[in-house]
């Protein structure tokens, strides 16, 4: 989301007449768009800060602003925690922020300037913001705001933009993408998929981030069934055990969340699969860790991406006892990680000898070639192909994270 923010303000500067993307020493404007989901996100921010501390005293006339969540969470308290920051404001009202800018640098400004042409392959757009899930855990709610969607005419007239500029692929952004309902007439996801899969000219579709409730047959069906959308689903579990699923509020049990992922598998052949999980919740006993780890070994997931739990003030949890020791939070997540690491290298290596169709997204110094599958793996390419490129390839080699066609 941030990335999408980051080009939406690049965007709206061109069209106050600003230059966006310059190196940062010929700035006159530092903006810095941040995310507060967990500490260590803020951490990188205030160091951030500090670094543009110096860069602002270098030459008169410099300044710096702060947008995304900790604006969000903390709001104008900023100002006064960090004197270096001119300005603070909220990325869903941008308006006044441009506003004021214009009028500031109204002699230098010559009308709007255009963008330069990309050569990116791929694009976030988002559909919805905010959030109205409320788990325990999550500051979400509370610094990107409600759930507020999109009209669909205009993701598919941005859609429709974006391929114009050469992007192949799109994932279609969200908080909690697939509670999207659009305002003109109540359609869903599905079908806002269904209209963006018929831009001419667009080769993949993905979308980020789901709620389990909210993956309907409905979805699934348009996943196996647009040809542009991708056989990938992201769906964030958190815990396989169903009490501390409880206490992080996710409003579903562990066989609810599995039956989801049999449909999906029943419905969508080759279907990858990724999740989020968190270890070291409040109150997690090994009994309920273990749970996690059984049905990791169940589900045996293509992708996991987990993190030990942090506390975040202003959340439910928050109010918790944070009684699972650092070091605990640390040597679960390790268990995790091996657990996954071979589960990974044995999907990925039951691939071996079959053929992949590979998005060449970039070429490396050696000369070689990488890119994603439609299933979101890796895939690194020994045949010569250039971005762009949709290649079929056959996997001679794999490991835990990455392929290597030919």
């Amino acid at each position: 989301m941030n990335a999408a923010d980051g080009e939406s303000l690049a965007e709206q500067f061109a069209e106050i007449g600003m230059v966006p993307g310059v190196p940062l020493q010929d700035a006159d404007l530092a903006v810095l768009v941040t995310c507060a989901v967990r500490q260590h996100a803020e951490d990188r921010a205030s160091s951030h800060l500090g670094v543009l501390a110096s860069w602002k005293t270098m030459r008169a006339g410099r300044a710096i602003a702060l947008t995304g969540c900790m604006a969000g969470e903390h709001g104008e308290t900023l100002l006064r925690r960090f004197p270096q920051l001119d300005y603070v404001f909220d990325m869903r009202e941008s308006d006044g922020f441009m506003a004021r800018m214009r009028d500031l640098y109204q002699g230098a400004l010559e009308g709007p300037v255009p963008l330069p042409g990309s050569d990116r392959l791929l694009a976030y757009l988002p559909v919805i913001l905010g959030c109205n899930e409320m788990c325990t855990y999550c500051i979400v709610p509370f610094v990107r705001g409600r759930e507020a969607s999109r009209p669909a005419a205009e993701v598919e007239a941005q859609a429709r933009q974006l391929v114009g500029q050469g992007v192949a692929e799109i994932t279609l952004l969200g908080q909690n993408v697939n509670s999207y309902v659009a305002p003109e007439d109540g359609s869903g996801l599905p079908e806002l998929m269904a209209r963006v899969d018929r831009v001419p000219g667009l080769r993949r579709l993905r979308f980020l981030t789901s709620h389990p409730r909210n993956a309907s047959d409905r979805l699934l069906d348009a996943i196996a069934e647009l040809p542009t959308a991708c056989e990938h689903l992201h769906l964030p579990v958190q815990s396989g055990s169903d009490s501390c699923l409880r206490r992080m509020k996710r409003e579903y049990s562990v066989a609810e969340y599995s039956a989801v992922l049999e449909r999906a598998r029943e419905r969508i052949p080759g279907l990858g699969l990724s999740t989020d999980i968190i270890v070291g919740f409040c109150g997690e006993t090994e009994e309920e860790f273990e749970a996690t780890m059984r049905m990791l070994r169940q589900v045996r997931f293509d992708t996991v991406h987990v993190q030990a739990y942090s506390p975040r003030p202003g959340t439910a949890a928050y109010r918790r006892a944070d009684d699972v020791p650092l070091a605990v939070k640390k040597e679960r997540l390790q268990r995790v990680l091996r657990l996954q690491r071979r589960i990974s290298l044995e999907r990925n290596e039951a691939l071996v000898g079959t053929r992949v169709q590979v998005l060449v997204e970039g070429v490396a110094g050696d000369g070689r070639a990488f890119g994603r599958t439609r299933q979101n793996r890796v895939a690194w390419i020994l045949s010569e192909a250039r971005p762009g490129e949709e290649v079929s390839a056959e996997v001679v080699s794999a490991s835990a994270w990455q392929l290597l066609a030919a």
